[in-house]
């Protein structure tokens, strides 16, 4: 099973510990990242074969990205070599362990994808038979790429024959709600499977009650709507059903840089089917039971990666020894 994954790189630049010399200065670790590229590792993890499709500068962190994809195991050949400078990601902490970002863009070619190259990556995910596409992130509503991968969205889901995986993971300092909205709810209406923070909602909803807004978009057309709520756990929602909910569990909290990244990659691993067009259909078809288990495995993942620097999220191993050897408790 071949999972598409379409988006950005970005090198996270971490805070860590003060100076020694100067306790004016931090110090940062560059850490490779992105929320797509993220994703394409967990499913990797998870046993998933990804289709990492990416745009690349030609600049020192540049190459980073591309020791951290070949030490990991995802192939290249879905990126696009155009050069210029890779984004970073400035990374602040805060009490609770979550991550803020200042991004720098400028330049990036991560954001300009042009018709030719999404002719080219639909052509790619043509000949290595992928079931499933996923993106979202900053591709998704920030940069002038923005139109091109929309129009190839939309087209993908008229022809019907693959899943379509959608996160907006809105980032408020780097776009506008109004405009973040605009563009994912195009994403979302051609969507079957939609993953968002509550965060994401509250930034692009301010004055909307988030369920509201959740079971809105699974009656516009995804077979499903997962809301991520932290340590709370997940909601879930699919049309003219009732909502599911489950617990978070509890970890030590190192970050929380991937986690939900994390949850999209094991929605995906386990939900979508090999014929791609039968995703929404097989969901349909599931117990409340089932879809419980769904979601409870992918907060448990997501719990790892939150209790490890960086993202790094788990092997469907570290999973399943969570959760089999009483190690996972629930949050109240």
């Amino acid at each position: 099973m071949v999972i598409a994954v379409l988006g950005e790189r970005l090198i996270d630049l971490v805070p860590g510990s003060t100076s020694s010399t100067d306790d004016h200065s931090i110090a940062y670790r560059a850490i490779p990242g992105g929320s797509p590229a993220n994703v394409a590792l967990g499913l990797l993890r998870l046993g998933v074969d990804p289709l990492l499709l990416a745009r690349s500068g030609d600049d020192l962190f540049s190459d980073r990205l591309d020791q951290h994809m070949s030490d990991a195991g995802l192939v290249s050949n879905g990126v696009i070599r155009v050069g210029g400078l890779a984004m970073l990601a400035v990374c602040a902490r805060t009490p609770d362990g979550a991550m803020t970002y200042t991004f720098y863009h400028r330049d990036s070619p991560d954001l300009s994808w042009t018709p030719t190259d999404l002719g080219s990556a639909l052509a790619l995910m043509k000949s290595s038979n992928v079931c499933a596409w996923h993106t979202g992130s900053l591709v998704s509503w920030l940069g002038d790429g923005v139109p091109a991968l929309l129009a190839a969205w939309q087209q993908t889901a008229d022809n019907g024959d693959i899943t379509l995986s959608y996160d907006p993971n809105a980032r408020p300092a780097a776009q506008s709600a109004e405009i973040m909205r605009s563009y994912a709810e195009q994403f979302i209406d051609a969507a079957h499977i939609v993953k968002a923070s509550d965060e994401d909602i509250a930034y692009m909803y301010p004055h909307a009650d988030m369920a509201d807004v959740c079971a809105r978009w699974a009656e516009s057309g995804p077979a499903l709507v997962v809301m991520t709520k932290g340590r709370g756990g997940a909601l879930a929602w699919r049309k003219g059903r009732p909502p599911i909910a489950v617990p978070g569990y509890r970890v030590t909290v190192v970050d929380t840089v991937g986690a939900g990244d994390t949850i999209s990659a094991a929605l995906l691993a386990q939900l979508v089917d090999e014929s791609g067009s039968s995703t929404s259909r097989k969901i349909a078809d599931m117990t409340d039971n089932e879809l419980q288990g769904v979601l409870a495995r992918a907060c448990a993942a997501a719990a790892l990666t939150c209790s490890r620097a960086g993202a790094q999220p788990p092997t469907s191993t570290e999973v399943d020894f969570f959760l089999d050897s009483g190690a996972a408790v629930e949050v109240d």
